[in-house]
Formats: structure tokens, sequence, C-alpha cells
């Protein structure tokens, strides 16, 4: 089936890697000639003639901005009904409400899974039965969906663990980076680096711990963080309580993270469960080494399973701190797994993975 239209819905646009995706997607999709209407806080980028938006007002209150956000989706369907067999409908960040209103309407829906889907239910994060709701939701929704698009393989295989129709689930990696960098091993800073939110998703709490052993034995290390969100008082208090303010900084999220990164001399991620964990790419990409958890699911999978740099048992702070204690003793092996890591980071480029999508959604 060849669509002349994609439907994007994505109500709540904020600052991120996910947001990223979503621009390139657009971007590319539109180079290609494809219409876009795109239904969402942000408009992202004007393309007159193949652009077309709806936007959806934001307020404290979720719920009002959510029945907004549903109020946009229905009236565009309703608009476009009669010419519905050339368009589909994209929803992003696994927003499973979609499926329900496009195949109401008779859409084909295409759905972005972009995080392990049973994260939150496992780790116990939020509260358990807002979060048994929403993946009972999914569990529903996801086998209406037309086409799944999960972002690492390991995503792809627990989704096909709940949907009917394995075949309909597929990986495609993120249309990440423009192009690879020239390797640049240097660094200016002995200082760790984490980018992201905030949240106790990403296992803040896991990274403090393992530094304020590691900085009792490297006294000339500091700790930086890059983002925002709940867990900035937490990093605060523990810092005050250990003794550690002064060897960690707390940076608000910025665009321009170039300096940041050839500045630090490892890049930590030790979340809790993932989707892929774009910012692992980019540090990659920027020739630092890397140190994750086995989350599931996608950093690991982004390290070629520890050949691209180091890996650590989710959770574990201590091995988390024995890890860096082995790269700071042996940098010669750090470097040469940047170097291994590097070699992939092809998967990644955003021309590339863009026309999976493309050809993805038109197979259809």
């Amino acid at each position: 089936m060849k669509f002349e239209e994609i439907i994007f819905f994505y109500p709540s646009f904020e600052k991120g890697g996910v947001e990223k995706i979503i621009t390139n997607l657009i971007k590319n999709f539109t180079k290609d000639g494809m219409k876009i209407h795109l239904i969402s806080s942000n408009k992202i980028l004007k393309k007159k003639g193949l652009m077309k938006f709806n936007k959806v007002k934001k307020f404290d209150n979720r719920l009002y901005t959510s029945f907004l956000s549903v109020y946009n989706l229905v009236k565009v369907l309703i608009n476009n009904f009669k010419r519905k067999e050339k368009i589909c409908l994209f929803a992003l960040q696994s927003n499973s409400i979609a499926i329900f209103f496009g195949k109401i309407f008779g859409y084909r829906v295409v759905i972005r899974n972009s995080e392990y889907p049973l994260g939150s239910l496992i780790s116990l994060d939020d509260n358990i039965i807002k979060t048994s709701l929403i993946f009972i939701q999914k569990l529903i929704l996801y086998n209406c969906a037309d086409l799944i698009i999960s972002n690492s393989r390991g995503s792809r295989n627990s989704i096909r663990q709940f949907v009917i129709k394995k075949e309909k689930v597929i990986h495609i990696y993120n249309p990440y980076i423009k192009k690879i960098l020239k390797q640049n091993l240097n660094y200016k800073n002995n200082s760790i680096l984490f980018v992201g939110r905030l949240t106790k998703q990403k296992g803040i709490i896991y990274l403090l711990k393992a530094f304020s052993l590691f900085v009792k034995e490297y006294q000339n290390f500091k700790l930086l963080f890059v983002g925002s969100g709940p867990e900035k008082k937490l990093i605060y208090k523990y810092a005050y309580e250990n003794k550690i303010v002064n060897k960690i900084k707390i940076i608000p999220w910025t665009n321009n993270l170039k300096k940041i990164y050839y500045s630090s001399k490892y890049f930590v991620l030790p979340s809790v469960y993932e989707g892929l964990g774009n910012v692992v790419i980019e540090a990659l990409n920027y020739s630092r080494i890397c140190i994750v958890s086995d989350c599931k699911h996608g950093p690991s999978e982004i390290l070629n399973n520890g050949k691209g740099g180091f890996i650590f048992k989710s959770k574990d702070y201590k091995e988390l701190y024995k890890k860096l204690i082995n790269v700071e003793n042996n940098n010669n092996l750090g470097k040469k797994k940047i170097e291994y890591g590097r070699k992939k980071l092809n998967r990644f480029l955003i021309n590339n993975q863009c026309k999976k999508y493309l050809k993805a959604i038109q197979n259809l």
C-alpha cells in the first residue's frame, strides 16, 4: 500500500532524545515528498505544502492536555476519513490510545515503542496500579496495531511475547546521528558524565554510590549530571550527606553537549531499564569510554554486548565501582573498546534509518 500522507501523533513535545528522533523522521520524510500532518505541542519545522499542524495546548493538569490531544486526533481523523486509504497514522512514544481511535475510524496504524514495555511494571518505580493498567492497555491495543516498530532487538523480542502476530513487530535502530565524527580520544578533565532525565529509571542512586567509593581513591575526579528531573533533590541530598558536594555538578539540559562530552573522560548510564539509550550513541560518537548497565534492552546492544564498552549488572553499584577502577587502571583497554564501538555507529545514521522507517510503513 502506498501512503500519500502520515499523521504523526505526539501530543506533548519536550526536549530530549525521542523528540530528536521525531524531528529527524519528519524532516527526512518530507524530503522524500511525503505529506506530514503533525498533532503535537510543537510544530518542529515549517514546510509549505507538505506540512500540516494541529497544536495541542499544554496545561498544568495532564488530564486536560490528554483530553485536548485526543480531541485534536479525532477531529483530524474525521476530516480525512474519505482519504483514509492513503493515510497512515503513526503514534509515537507508545501512545496506544491512538491505536484505539485509529482503528475505530478504519486507518492503518503504526506505533513506535521506545522503551522496555515491562520496565516500569517490573522496577516498581511508579504506582503499581497505574503501571499495571497501562500494561494491560498495551497488551490489548498493541495487538490491534498494523505495525509496531521497536528501537532495539531486545525490546522487539519482549513485545513479541504478548503480541499474537509476531511478524508485525520489527526493530529499527534510531535515526540519531547525522554523521560519524572523527575519533578524538583526548579529554580535558577527569570527570564522569551522565546525560539524561534525572529519574529513578535512570539509576541515579547507583551512580552516586559507586562514585562515592571511586572518589575516595581518585580524588581528582568529578561527577557531572546533565539534565533535569525529580532525582535532582536526591543528588544534592546524597552529596551533602556523603560530603562530596564539591565533587558533583548538575548542568541544566542543553542542545550543545559537544564541549561537555569532550571534556569528560568517562560516560556512565546506570539505567534500570531503557528502550535504546540515545546518549550512549552520542557518547560513542564523541569517542568517550562508555560504562552502562545490563538493563533491558538497548545500551548493551549499542556497545555490542561489551565489545564497544563496559557493562555492569543493573543496580549493582559495587560492580560499577569496580568497572570504574578497572578502566582507570587500564585506559588502553577502554580506548580499544571505543575503536570497536565506533565501527558500528552506522546503525544509527539518520538518512539510513529514516529510509528503513519509510519503507516499513509503505510496505503495509
